[in-house]
């Protein structure tokens, strides 16, 4: 009887652990962006310099989301101009074998923050799968004492299979929307916990 009861405490605790998701960067949810909140559902930190957390509107999961919210923060002496550069690479590497891909870059004023909205797409046996649009945004935040890091906050939109075509009609005045929202809101203020 107590192996069964040690069992089963065991089977709960690991439940509990699973649904559990580390907060590395103190942020306070549930995010909001276009008039929808983001709750955070998914987060890692794949090395010592970078973390990233998902949030996804509270009926989606992260197999099959319409939208989400992701913040990535790296935590070394990277300028803002060598991280967007970064990027811009990756998407012109994509662009050899993803014939949707397409982004674009654009500088604040003040050159203190940055935006490459671009698009992606996967296709299976010649037949578009999944669309993807997305806008990021590029700032340098404070860390520690004397330390920066970059914080980019990503807005991800995906349509699937026989809602491409609609999604793609719409694509126009949506980029416009989405990237208006994102140099207009409220960027999450960051705070990386203590080691």
């Amino acid at each position: 009887m107590k192996s069964l009861v040690f069992a089963l405490s065991s089977l709960i605790l690991f439940a509990f652990t699973v649904d559990k998701v580390e907060d590395y960067l103190s942020v306070k949810g549930p995010l909001t962006f276009n008039k929808t909140d983001f709750h955070l559902k998914w987060s890692d930190k794949p090395n010592d310099e970078y973390y990233i957390q998902e949030y996804l509107p509270k009926d989606e999961s992260l197999e099959s989301f319409n939208q989400m919210l992701t913040i990535h923060l790296f935590d070394t002496d990277i300028d803002l101009e060598g991280a967007v550069s970064q990027k811009v690479s990756e998407l012109e590497e994509r662009k050899k074998t993803d014939p949707v891909c397409n982004y674009q870059v654009t500088e604040s004023p003040d050159g203190k923050e940055f935006i490459v909205d671009f698009l992606l797409g996967e296709s299976n046996d010649d037949e578009m799968t999944i669309v993807e649009f997305n806008v990021y945004h590029y700032r340098q935040v404070d860390l520690k004492k004397k330390d920066k890091g970059i914080a980019v906050l990503a807005y991800s939109k995906r349509s699937y299979g026989d809602d491409i075509t609609e999604f793609f009609k719409t694509l126009k005045a949506e980029r416009n929307a989405h990237l208006n929202e994102m140099i207009s809101s409220q960027k999450p203020s960051i705070k990386l916990k203590k080691k």
